[in-house]
């Protein structure tokens, strides 16, 4: 498993990537961390889907968490995921081969979704608004296709709440601030309640998330992301503070301090 060459920032141009691989194995590292499991869980509680629903996962990368929710629904029901990268569809519908689950996969953009309004019994969006460009479209479109009364569910982080422990406050302010302003949609989690009540979604309810994250993982998210931003200035760090920054989170791993967590917002509402 390549651990440092990926951007997570980058989860929009998959299909172009040099190493599209890094992005599988980043999502199954994700899933694998405990917490992702209560926010999947949460949710599938917030769809208040029942065995007939029909559902939309949008953004949905290998398909793992579409086909989490298909077992949950009997065959009259069905779950949709979409994802932008063909390499993601691609590898959903290879690890669904086989299965009797009423799902399937197929590349659709969220801004501009294939779907006549009001398709969906429930929505949902994991980790995807924070990466569009055009989020408030994304959103709107997240409700147009959701049926009048059906729900939606979205989980976005905010990632100026990023805490690293880490003997070097004033680097570490640095790698945060440059981690957070890197990103897309750096405030999307923390915008949620705002942006859909804008969009007159009701019964909205907002419950925050914090995750920790384990060294391989937060490695695996931020190298390639950090050595990039050194090389073209945007992180006010030498080559070799950075270096310096790196081995001091390797000690305190090898040590078993290591602690660096990441906080979401995890959205639910009625259209």
């Amino acid at each position: 498993m390549n651990t440092t060459s990926g951007n997570v920032a980058q989860f929009t141009t998959v299909d172009r990537a040099l190493d599209s691989a890094w992005f599988i194995d980043f999502m199954d590292l994700a899933n694998a961390i405990p917490e992702y499991a209560d926010i999947r869980a949460r949710l599938a509680a917030n769809l208040a889907a029942t065995q007939d629903s029909v559902l939309l996962d949008v953004g949905c990368g290998t398909g793992d968490d579409a086909r989490e929710l298909a077992a949950m629904l009997g065959q009259g029901g069905r779950v949709v995921g979409t994802d932008l990268s063909e390499v993601m569809v691609e590898e959903a519908r290879r690890r669904s081969a086989g299965s009797d689950l009423p799902v399937e996969f197929q590349v659709a953009d969220v801004r501009q979704l294939d779907f006549p309004d009001a398709s969906f019994d429930g929505v949902r969006a994991k980790l995807v608004l924070m990466h569009c460009a055009g989020i408030d479209t994304a959103a709107a479109e997240l409700i147009r296709v959701v049926r009048p009364g059906g729900r939606i569910t979205v989980f976005d982080y905010d990632f100026d709440t990023t805490t690293i422990d880490h003997p070097d406050k004033a680097a570490t302010r640095e790698v945060v601030r440059c981690l957070s302003d890197g990103h897309p949609n750096n405030w999307s989690g923390r915008q949620l309640r705002r942006r859909f009540l804008n969009l007159d979604l009701s019964d909205v309810s907002v419950t925050p998330h914090t995750v920790m994250l384990p060294y391989s993982f937060f490695r695996m998210s931020v190298f390639g992301k950090l050595a990039a931003a050194q090389e073209e200035g945007a992180l006010a760090l030498s080559a070799a503070a950075l270096e310096d920054w790196w081995k001091a989170l390797t000690e305190a791993e090898e040590n078993e301090l290591f602690f660096t967590s990441l906080t979401g917002f995890l959205l639910g509402g009625t259209r």
